[in-house]
């Protein structure tokens, strides 16, 4: 595809009139708080197609596009070197951003490093997804004026205590306290998604499958199926466990991938177009400042136990691994 129109198909993706994703002006999720976007800066990654888990369009390079939420709720809007302003706002889930007037966007799965904003084409009622990661207000194009003063971030530790602070009347009490212990590094971001995969079809289908562990181990897995709707199951996974997945899948050579595996011959294309339609899985893994985002356009066997493009076995390994830590029960002392 020529970068010119890559461009001009990633601008008319953007510039979208847009309606409220869920039914009856309710976003799945209402409670969004408004603090995680205030002075804060991201980069369009890419828009998803939320029926299919595929992903239509990329940022990048070749579309390069802004977004900066300022504390007087203004919002500064950057899109292939195009400058706007725009006002901003968070009621009951919905964000009132105008990329053109009366705009409005669900957040999807709030997150302090991701920000996912919902909406339907016109005339459709296919959902798709605007996908945002956070950055420093360096790495945007966006300029601070010369009279507003620098953002501090202020951080309060509890002081380490020493010798000879305490009077003397109550020292021999501060002799059995120790002295606090500096906080250590942070922990690396680690975010692991895995969405769709599968065969559409069935007595009770399911339109979606998402599963996702952000960097404190909570996982969240969303299924919507035909029959049942939207279930949504929460647990945790402990910090060290989710570390020891996330340096095996380093050490198995995940970020070497490649970014899609596709068919290679005609009966595979052909059965893209056939029933049960399959659902594209797709792994989005992040650790560090790392991202990698790998897309299998027919994943698993179907009812004629085929399989039709050829993987790295990694993919199912690590597709079964975080779907076993989403089917594990959760063991609770009893009282």
């Amino acid at each position: 595809m020529k970068p010119q129109f890559t461009a001009l198909f990633g601008l008319a993706i953007l510039l979208l009139p847009v309606h409220l994703v869920a039914q009856a002006g309710v976003c799945p999720y209402s409670r969004v708080n408004e603090s995680i976007l205030v002075e804060s800066y991201w980069q369009y990654r890419y828009t998803l197609h939320t029926g299919t888990n595929q992903v239509i369009h990329q940022g990048g390079a070749q579309f390069p596009s802004y977004l900066h939420f300022r504390y007087d709720n203004s919002a500064e809007i950057s899109t292939n070197g195009q400058y706007s302003q725009s006002s901003w706002s968070v009621n009951q889930g919905r964000l009132m951003l105008h990329y053109r007037q009366d705009s409005i966007y669900c957040v999807q799965r709030p997150d302090p490093n991701t920000l996912q904003l919902g909406f339907q084409a016109p005339n459709s009622r296919t959902d798709y997804l605007y996908v945002f990661s956070r950055i420093d207000a360096g790495q945007s194009p966006f300029q601070r004026p010369w009279y507003e003063l620098p953002t501090i971030l202020v951080r309060k530790d509890q002081p380490t205590r020493t010798t000879g602070q305490d009077t003397p009347w109550w020292a021999f009490w501060r002799r059995w306290q120790r002295p606090a212990t500096p906080p250590g590094p942070p922990p690396i971001p680690i975010r692991i998604e895995v969405s769709g995969g599968g065969y559409y079809g069935g007595i009770n289908p399911v339109y979606r499958q998402y599963v996702t562990i952000n960097s404190e181990g909570r996982l969240i897995r969303e299924v919507q199926t035909k029959r049942d709707g939207l279930m949504v199951t929460r647990k945790n996974i402990s910090r060290s466990e989710l570390e020891d997945f996330a340096e095996w899948i380093q050490e198995n050579g995940y970020f070497e991938l490649d970014r899609e595996y596709d068919c290679t011959d005609q009966e595979c294309h052909r059965r893209k177009r056939e029933r049960p339609r399959p659902m594209p899985l797709q792994t989005s893994i992040t650790i560090g400042q790392r991202t990698k985002i790998v897309t299998v356009p027919i994943w698993g066997e179907d009812n004629r136990h085929v399989r039709y493009i050829d993987h790295p076995p990694l993919i199912d390994q690590i597709v079964e691994t975080v779907y076993r830590m989403a089917d594990r029960q959760e063991i609770r002392a009893k009282k």
